[in-house]
């Protein structure tokens, strides 16, 4: 190797660049354009976990018990509600049948599509979820962090089976309240779901924390009567549960208190991801800025620095990728689940 004295051979000639300098130049920029790439897909969004080539035999048999646990746990729900006198509603699937509530009761917060929320219902998230995280890096032993609403339960239930089917720890906040159509039925909301299920020995329980949801996250809007009901509910099941009661006194509260129960309870250096089901307010907070970032995978950069940000932004800010599941119907034409 010659010495760095001897260096004159390196030297551009006049307008020119040598051919070394320049094919470096020209790596160095298609290595940063396929990086930057690759963290738009959310490949390498667990730092330096990266996806293999192709889901593999494991992958595969991990979301296949998945799906199997999610249609094992919503059957037992279907014949909870039916039990307890529930309407069975003709054309709908056992699955949405068990999972899904009324276009209006007293614990409705804001309006709902059925399609969506008939389409959330459906077993194959569990599998496409199980493929999802699988592919980004999380395994046995790692934390995901969730923010589950009301409104999707069929997607609280996949997110549930696949974690387990994956071995990963899931740390949730869960709400009672739900949009229209979600899981809006006293005796069936959420939390109380998930609480029959664990009590069945069918799930783990996810929920370390249970709040009223809705506006701000504390139940404003609602009335005296349903606020009531919403606060028995979420001590019943924080109690069957064994998970803490939320009861912030504002949304910049119920921001930092999710924050803080978050890191408090995962270990090392906190969650490996954080997945938002939902609208909640505290998840989404209530800058702008989150409208503008899509839906599904998040990029693990700053997006907002905003005092209105939410649990979203702030994850993001720590380098922690966000999976974002509100806009079912856009998302699953992307991931490829198909209509019914």
């Amino acid at each position: 190797m010659k010495s760095a004295t001897n260096s004159a051979p390196f030297l551009p000639r006049k307008g020119r660049w040598p051919v070394s300098l320049a094919a470096l130049f020209w790596i160095t920029v298609c290595l940063a354009a396929l990086l930057a790439a690759a963290e738009m897909s959310g490949r390498t969004v667990l730092g330096k976990k990266r996806a293999g080539a192709g889901p593999g035999r494991e992958a595969e048999d991990r979301a296949a018990a998945a799906e199997e646990h999610f249609e094992k746990a919503a059957r037992y729900l279907a014949e909870e509600k039916k039990a307890e006198g529930f309407p069975v509603r003709n054309g709908w699937s056992g699955q949405a049948n068990a999972l899904l509530g009324e276009e209006w009761t007293p614990l409705v917060t804001t309006l709902g599509n059925l399609e969506s929320k008939h389409l959330a219902s459906r077993a194959v998230w569990a599998r496409v979820l199980t493929q999802e995280l699988h592919r980004i890096g999380i395994r046995q032993k790692d934390t995901v962090a969730a923010g589950f609403s009301g409104s999707f339960p069929g997607l609280n239930l996949a997110l549930i089976t696949a974690c387990q089917a994956l071995g990963a720890r899931l740390i949730a906040i869960s709400s009672v309240t739900a949009s229209s159509f979600g899981a809006n039925q006293p005796g069936f909301t959420w939390p109380e779901m998930e609480a029959r299920l664990y009590r069945a020995g069918l799930i783990r329980p996810a929920s370390a924390a249970i709040s009223i949801g809705g506006e701000a996250d504390c139940g404003e809007g609602l009335d005296s009567e349903a606020r009531l009901v919403a606060i028995d509910i979420r001590r019943k099941t924080a109690l069957a549960l064994g998970a803490s009661i939320l009861d912030p006194p504002d949304l910049p509260s119920a921001i930092s208190w999710r924050m803080d129960l978050y890191h408090r309870l995962a270990p090392g250096h906190g969650p490996s991801l954080y997945v938002n089901i939902g609208g909640n307010a505290a998840s989404m907070g209530s800058a702008a800025a989150i409208l503008r970032q899509g839906n599904g995978w998040l990029r693990a950069l700053p997006f907002d620095f905003s005092p209105e940000r939410g649990v979203m932004a702030r994850f993001a800010e720590r380098n922690i990728p966000v999976l974002h599941l509100l806009n079912i119907r856009g998302l699953a034409r992307r991931w490829g689940v198909p209509p019914e």
